[in-house]
């Protein structure tokens, strides 16, 4: 057999149709993981999958004809799972009972004005002393920020605008939302680019947000989650009555089917 034609060999066979190497090759690019392995897996996963949900599709009339890639597969992909997979919609109870038990996750990020001064790695002592200086005179803060910060907000006085959750480096966030209106870091904060004195000019705390404003979310968060459970199911009982070769399926997951 030429090398040609092994890539276009079937390497996994669902109910006697083929998937080839070319083809699992191919969609790779849509999985990214931490290993090729992994990768491919995944890529042959999709393809049964896919190749499931086609037949299925074929078998039930959503789709014409399989002789050929059409556009319209997709459509009969989306067709076949609206009529098979069920999704109710969640009632007023079911929302509010969620809103309950996840009220952490209904909280807006506190919000902090801040200005810092930056020193490099090697310079712990300076950031030291400028530090220990600040605690006794902080109205010096903007001056020593533009003439020894590194970061580009030197210029502004070490301005670093409004910040809320996830702009900063962790341990820079941690010892940020530690400070109070007003307060300036009594020691250097290390991160991976170096030494910060923060001063934070103003703060607005969290607030939990009222079960009005996120009703939909919810509402929309549960459906899908209702859907993504179906959509496995019904994965599962096609797998479970098809004669797949050269690939063990595993339990799907809905970035499968696209």
């Amino acid at each position: 057999m030429t090398v040609s034609a092994a890539r276009e060999a079937p390497w996994i066979t669902v109910n006697g149709r083929g998937i080839t190497a070319q083809q699992i090759n191919a969609e790779m690019q849509y999985h990214p993981a931490q290993s090729l392995a992994k990768a491919r897996e995944m890529a042959m996963q999709a393809l049964v999958v896919r190749e499931l949900l086609l037949q299925e599709a074929h078998s039930k009339g959503f789709l014409k004809n399989r002789r050929c890639a059409t556009e319209g597969e997709q459509a009969a992909i989306d067709a076949l799972l609206k009529s098979a997979v069920k999704v109710p919609d969640p009632d007023q109870e079911s929302c509010a009972r969620y809103y309950k038990n996840n009220r952490r996750r209904f909280v807006t990020s506190p919000l902090f004005e801040a200005s810092h001064i930056l020193f490099s790695a090697q310079e712990r002592e300076k950031a030291e002393e400028a530090a220990s200086l600040l605690q006794k005179s902080p109205q010096r803060f903007a001056a020593l920020a533009k003439e020894h910060s590194s970061c580009s907000s030197a210029k502004d006085g070490g301005r670093l605008g409004q910040i809320s959750k996830g702009q900063t480096t962790p341990e820079f966030e941690e010892a940020l939302f530690k400070m109070q209106k007003g307060e300036i870091s009594k020691s250097p904060v290390a991160t991976r680019y170096g030494y910060h004195i923060i001063l934070v000019h103003e703060h607005a705390a969290s607030e939990e947000l009222p079960f009005d404003a996120v009703r939909q979310w919810i509402a929309d968060y549960l459906r899908q989650s209702v859907w993504q459970r179906g959509l496995s199911q019904y994965i599962g009982l096609l797998a479970g009555k098809a004669d797949i070769k050269g690939f063990k399926m595993k339990s799907p997951a809905t970035p499968l089917v696209q």
